[in-house]
């Protein structure tokens, strides 16, 4: 099969597979009178574009990916955008919260794994260790398509592309799609039902414009969630939240080759409780919570906004290009109420208020040069943070004391800097062979305005230091039959230090405070990969198997108390080098016309050097929260028609007991001998009642089974089931 034009689609904002917002697909599958190819996840073979930075079919994509569009989200009863990995090889979500949610790609989470939105790096300088919340601040129901391409993306985009890169294209309105010159009217409106939590969620967006002309397209989601309760646990208070999100976007063609794009995007969520570490605990199967806090609670607001000048089949030296500049703003408010102190026992506020701009700027270009394809450009982006914290002590007898330390949970007034300039080329060797080769450079420069200098009395510090790096990329792909392909290669990555590993101050696991180090260097990782595809008529699968080399990777090493509360304090530090291991398998069989099975099973291993005491000799250890082993099997019956569907899967996880020091020490996550393993069943649906209403229905944890992934402060909802329909219009 031969290869898509590399037109389709650039870096920077690379366009789904073909799925037209204008006729809201049903949660059903059509009808297929005969027998077609299909791919390792169950679909028609996709066109794949964050791998190689174009559009090309994933039969010859040289890298392990994973893709989902919105009609799968709805059919699977996806509840977030985290959760939506949760059926990805490879792929543990880790939630501290229910209104949180860091997928773990191949053992890396947080600031070491890279999510874009169209293309535009999503990730901050503020990303810190460990698991981050703010995946889960992106709204699913405005994204058309998830890709995953997993151990590579530095030479394309980047700091952070370490353990996968995570683009999302979002909805737009197709009027190069329409009759030029017509008018043209769509939209659709969702609701979904919770019976576990009763939370409703709604969705309504719409796509008007004239074909060839322009296109806008509008959406809103509104979702509140109630409190989740598991068969062990009952109801786990303080684990609902709102949220409100809303999507604007309007393409106008400036001829036949050109487009101008302008987007924006906004999210809020309200009240989102990090439980664990309240009051609100619950022990589970040995978990304990030594200081409990009254109050852990997240108020975050985000906001995108792009403008886009792209061309494409332009035919000159130049095939395509996009340049994009992009606006970028994140405020996160955090309420920590404790008490301290001996009795009398006083009251403690404490008041977090963080406020990120990011600028950013693209240019990325495709060039044909002699039968290689050229991807080409360079990106730019700035943060500025602010970052300041209120202490008000209340005592018994009211009265108060208020203080303003120096700096809040980041170093304030700073600024952070990346800018990278990249090539990556595919040349085919012969008419079955083809390489990739990629290189990029980073500057990476960081300027802290004002911070604690960590004395005891703290004093004000200004700080600024700078990096410079060089990645590349090798790859090859070898079409070993029509419907059988073999790649494999060596990925280089890296990530610069950020304002988080620089002035952290911050409470981070069970007992602890994490703190910043201005001797910090960049971290290193090479992977080396070797798999196969194969997409046939009845059978697709994908198979991999990887070894990622680390040196220099950030870690943690204590270095005192909190006086007042016993919590450990640590500061960050380089030296821990390690590797990681696994594989990967995921096939889906057509059994038949009505009938087909799919499935995945993956595994990771790795160990890499902890400093589980003060002591300056590192210690070696298993890597913090390993994905268990962990595996999945479907069977879906579709009727001749394609108006009813009917699958049920079953998911089943290992016991973990893999644990390094400070996961043993996570005593409010992780049970004293891991996280116990688990097997669920789920069973869905989907019913086009007519051309315009679509129904679905979804038994989530069938069993009842009382359960939590790996490293989470929360336990999965028990019995739930989810109701809804679609109305397309």
């Amino acid at each position: 099969m031969p290869a898509v034009a590399a037109t389709q689609s650039l870096p920077q904002d690379p366009q789904p597979s073909p799925q037209q917002p204008k006729v809201s697909p049903a949660p059903t599958e059509p009808q297929r009178p005969a027998p077609q190819a299909v791919g390792p996840q169950g679909g028609p073979p996709r066109v794949v574009v964050t791998a190689s930075g174009f559009a090309e079919d994933e039969l010859r994509t040289p890298y392990t990916y994973q893709t989902l569009d919105q009609d799968t989200f709805v059919q699977r009863g996806y509840r977030t955008l985290p959760e939506a990995l949760r059926d990805t090889p490879g792929v543990m979500v880790q939630k501290t919260t229910q209104g949180h949610g860091s997928p773990y790609i191949r053992g890396f989470t947080g600031r070491q794994n890279l999510v874009l939105i169209d293309g535009i790096r999503f990730n901050n300088s503020s990303f810190r260790s460990g698991p981050v919340q703010y995946f889960n601040t992106i709204d699913a129901y405005a994204v058309d398509q998830l890709e995953v391409i997993k151990s590579q993306g530095s030479v394309l985009y980047g700091s952070d592309a370490v353990g996968g890169t995570v683009n999302l294209h979002t909805r737009y309105a197709d009027f190069r799609g329409e009759t030029d010159g017509a008018g043209f009217t769509h939209g659709s409106a969702l609701y979904r039902y919770d019976t576990n939590g009763g939370s409703h969620t709604g969705r309504v967006e719409s796509q008007v414009g004239v074909g060839g002309g322009f296109g806008l397209h509008a959406g809103v989601t509104y979702r509140d969630f109630g409190d989740i309760w598991d068969r062990d646990l009952g109801t786990m208070e303080k684990t609902g939240y709102d949220e409100f999100d809303f999507d604007l976007r309007a393409d106008v063609a400036l001829d036949r080759n050109h487009t101008i794009t302008a987007v924006h995007q906004q999210a809020a969520q309200d009240d989102v409780w990090r439980t664990h570490s309240t009051i609100y605990f619950e022990p589970w199967r040995g978990t304990t919570q030594p200081s409990p806090d009254l109050a852990r609670v997240y108020d975050q607001d985000r906001s995108l906004s792009y403008l886009r000048l792209g061309g494409e089949d332009l035919g000159g030296a130049v095939e395509a290009y996009r340049f994009t500049f992009s606006f970028q703003r994140s405020q996160e408010g955090f309420n920590r109420t404790r008490l301290v102190g001996s009795p009398p026992v006083n009251t403690s506020v404490q008041l977090d208020d963080t406020d990120i701009d990011t600028l950013g700027a693209a240019l990325s270009v495709d060039s044909e040069l002699d039968g290689v394809t050229v991807t080409y450009g360079a990106d730019w982006y700035r943060d500025s943070i602010d970052s300041d914290t209120v202490t008000t002590v209340t005592t018994p007898l009211g009265a108060t004391t208020t203080t303003v330390p120096i700096q809040g949970p980041l170093g304030d007034r700073a600024r952070y800097n990346l800018f990278g300039v990249f090539a990556q080329a595919r040349a085919p060797l012969s008419d079955d062979v083809e390489l990739t080769l990629g290189g990029r450079y980073t500057y990476a420069s960081a300027d802290i305005g004002r911070m604690s200098d960590g004395g005891s009395p703290a004093a004000p510090i200004s700080a600024a230091n700078d990096w410079e790096d060089a990645t590349f990329n090798a790859r090859v792909s070898v079409q070993v039959a029509d419907e059988w392909s073999v790649y494999g290669g060596a990925s280089q990555a890296f990530r610069a230090p950020n304002i988080s590993d620089l002035s952290s101050l911050k409470s981070s696991r069970t007992g602890q405070i994490s703190t910043g180090s201005l001797d910090v260097n960049p971290e290193h990782f090479m992977t080396y990969e070797v798999g196969t595809r194969h997409i046939g008529e009845r059978l697709g699968l994908q198979a991999a198997a990887f070894y990622i080399d680390i040196e220099d990777l950030i870690t943690t090493r204590p270095i005192g108390t909190v006086p007042v509360t016993g919590e450990v304090i640590t500061t960050q530090t380089n030296g821990a080098n390690g590797w990681l291991s696994g594989g990967e398998l995921e096939a889906s069989w057509n059994l038949d016309r009505q009938w087909r099975a799919s499935g995945f099973v993956a595994y990771v291993d790795g160990e890499s050097d902890v400093y589980p005491t003060g002591s300056l000799s590192p210690v070696r250890q298993p890597i913090s929260r390993l994905m268990p082993t962990t595996g999945s099997l479907a069977l879906r019956w579709t009727h001749e028609q394609g108006r009813l569907w009917v699958e049920a899967r079953t998911t089943a996880a290992n016991h973990e007991d893999r644990l390094d020091s400070a996961d043993r020490a996570d005593t409010s996550r992780i049970p004293p001998d891991g996280t116990p393993g688990y097997c669920v069943l789920m069973l869905s649906s989907g019913y086009k009642a007519t051309d315009h209403l679509d129904l679905f229905l979804t038994l989530e944890n069938v069993t009842d089974t009382s359960y939590r992934i790996h490293g989470s402060g929360v336990n999965q909802a028990g019995f739930n089931a989810i109701l809804g329909g679609k109305i397309s219009f």
